[in-house]
């Protein structure tokens, strides 16, 4: 196919798609004894209690009344002393190519893009970004903060690599020179291996990897799943709080074992926007526009020009800059949060002018 002329070189169509190229499994709480040099696994059981609180929202009803609830709940089980936090991670190279697009000579000039992304490597960079995510635990959400005492253990193609968490910080990317401190079990190789495999994943062929994480805590202390946002019509009226399990046979009988969203490991892992140069905040999950949930700030809204959507229009810079790379360090910080993106996935089509041409 002919390479589309300078004049008409874009990003933009009414219909485009990416699938998502990290897939997460649920991730499923464990609570953990050694025995006999052995660790035993307890599944971790989502329970029912009744809590008595004190109205505290603005214009409440009872105000500063009681307020009896039901609400679900997790512990770590009698006996144990400590908690695991386990999934699986399957990473597909589905960014080099639209998944759907309206525009035959745009999915060819999408796919230009990320040959010459890999071709720089730019992949790599992305890869030790998203490790640098699964190392520091940021997984765990509040859970991180229920202990002093925790590992990260990377398993895969009979390697195993262990992370202290501590030794990271979220604020700042680790690159394979921090990490390789953080490591308390596996080699350089190890950890070569392990970048080089998510590196190939984004972009070659696919790569797994099992992950868990350790942390000392003590019997009855509270665990924090995913909590569960229902529908209306859904919803028990006797809970004011559901969260996230999974069925599970233990013991002779099913129970509802504890669990974090797929999507909101997926949600921890993509944190990797460290190009969006707001002062504001460090690492932000990527998405087109810089939301944060967290505070509710948006850091590439359309006043900043650093969109998705703004960067994408230019699409012959963009596309020459990528091309003109010989290594990582010479992409833009545009190009990687561009390609980091469309590893996310999602629909990206668009309705300018420019697309409407494109079909």
């Amino acid at each position: 196919m002919a390479k589309p002329t300078t004049s008409n070189i874009s990003f933009e169509t009414g219909m485009l798609a990416y699938a998502r190229s990290i897939q997460i499994t649920e991730g499923l709480f464990f609570g953990t004894r050694s025995e006999n040099g052995e660790t035993v696994r307890t599944p971790i059981e989502i329970l029912e209690k009744g809590v008595r609180g004190q109205s505290s929202e603005d214009k409440a009803k009872n105000p500063g009344l009681s307020n009896p609830q039901s609400v679900e709940f997790a512990v770590v089980p009698m006996g144990c002393d400590g908690v695991e936090l386990a999934f699986v991670m399957r990473v597909m190279p589905l960014a080099m190519k639209p998944h759907a697009c309206g525009n035959t000579e745009v999915g060819e000039t999408y796919r230009r893009f990320a040959e010459s992304y890999r071709a720089a490597d730019g992949f790599r960079v992305l890869a030790e970004l998203y490790i640098w995510n699964i190392a520091n635990a940021r997984f765990a959400w509040r859970n991180r903060f229920q202990s002093d005492d925790m590992s990260v253990t990377i398993s895969f193609e009979g390697r195993k690599i262990t992370f202290d968490p501590f030794r990271l910080r979220f604020d700042a990317p680790a690159g394979s020179g921090d990490l390789a401190q953080a490591m308390t079990a596996g080699t350089a190789e190890d950890l070569d291996a392990l970048v080089s495999g998510v590196t190939r994943g984004l972009s070659e062929n696919a790569f797994s990897a099992g992950v868990v994480w350790s942390a000392r805590m003590q019997p009855g202390q509270e665990v924090f799943p995913s909590q569960d946002y229902v529908r209306e019509e859904k919803v028990d009226k006797n809970l004011s709080r559901v969260l996230a399990k999974l069925p599970t046979f233990y013991a002779g009988r099913e129970i509802k074992q504890a669990s974090m969203h797929s999507q909101k490991i997926g949600a921890a892992l993509r944190h990797i926007d460290v190009w969006h140069g707001s002062d504001e905040c460090a690492a932000i999950a990527v998405n087109p526009y810089g939301g944060v949930q967290e505070t509710g700030a948006v850091l590439r809204n359309p006043k900043t020009k650093n969109s998705f959507y703004d960067i994408r229009s230019k699409a012959t810079d963009l596309l020459e800059g990528v091309s003109a790379a010989t290594n990582a360090s010479e992409i833009s910080s545009e190009a990687h949060f561009v390609m980091a993106n469309l590893v996310r996935g999602g629909v990206f089509g668009s309705s300018s002018k420019k697309a409407e041409v494109n079909g």
